[in-house]
């Protein structure tokens, strides 16, 4: 892949829209999740307690794009489970 590809010179417009939601929106659905449970935890794919770490780094807005990824996979593989489970 180009240099571009590899390391773009401008951010990708979407980047700023997953921030802003994993910054405002995200941490009340991982708090519902933390205090329903999840089919995530029973199945030892998710540790509650780093998740909790993760969700107060949301709230004080540190945010890391290189992060950003998991925390949208385990939030979509929470959803997506929690679906097929007719929850």
């Amino acid at each position: 892949m180009s240099e571009n590809v590899v390391h773009p010179v401008e951010r990708e417009p979407f980047a700023g829209f997953v921030e802003h939601a994993l910054t405002t929106r995200a941490p009340r659905l991982f708090e519902r999740m933390l205090r329903e449970g999840s089919p995530l935890f029973d199945e030892g794919l998710v540790d509650p307690d780093s998740l909790r770490e993760v969700v107060e780094r949301l709230r004080s807005f540190d945010y890391k794009e290189e992060r950003a990824s998991k925390v949208l996979e385990v939030l979509s593989l929470h959803m997506c489970a929690e679906a097929a489970l007719g929850h």
